[in-house]
């Protein structure tokens, strides 16, 4: 919300409830900040957990959600030795999808040690006798950034309304 201050005069006083004025909308100001920072990574934080468990992945879904809100950034983080292979994919059947796959260097056949397995019409082994022809991407962060990006006007306007 705007805020207009008006000094009537420029008498010490008025000056001086001018400045405390200016002092009192800054921390309004940074406070209204704060709250539509953590909405929006809550909203980030809780989409993003429920792709993520919702995903279909053959192996072991270790991953977790946590916000770090520290300083003037809140900071999703997905973590977990299974995040890439479920936020992109995996496997030439199922692994194609996800937008933004190659400008991250993500995607089918970029694992290290896959060493021509991902493309393997046959699937492949992995783990203790368990078969897999890979899995769709499940695109969790990804859904969790456009969906701030859909809400972060409506939620900005709430925050900040008079």
């Amino acid at each position: 919300m705007p805020k207009k201050i008006v000094i009537n005069g420029l008498s010490q006083e008025n000056i001086t409830a001018a400045i405390k004025e200016v002092r009192e909308y800054k921390q309004w100001v940074l406070q209204k900040e704060e709250e539509l920072r953590v909405r929006l990574a809550a909203v980030g934080a809780t989409v993003a957990s429920i792709q993520f468990s919702r995903a279909i992945y053959s192996g072991t879904n270790d991953v977790s959600v946590r916000v770090d809100n520290t300083g003037s950034v809140a900071v999703i983080y997905a973590e977990g030795e299974a995040v890439a292979f479920i936020e992109f994919g995996s496997g030439d059947r199922y692994g194609h999808g996800h937008p933004q796959a190659g400008e991250l260097g993500m995607g089918p056949g970029t694992y290290p040690s896959d060493k021509g397995l991902w493309n393997n019409p046959k699937g492949w082994w992995y783990g203790h006798s368990q078969h897999t022809y890979g899995n769709p991407p499940a695109m969790a962060m990804y859904q969790a950034v456009q969906t701030m990006t859909e809400q972060i006007t409506m939620i900005a306007r709430e925050v900040f309304k008079a």
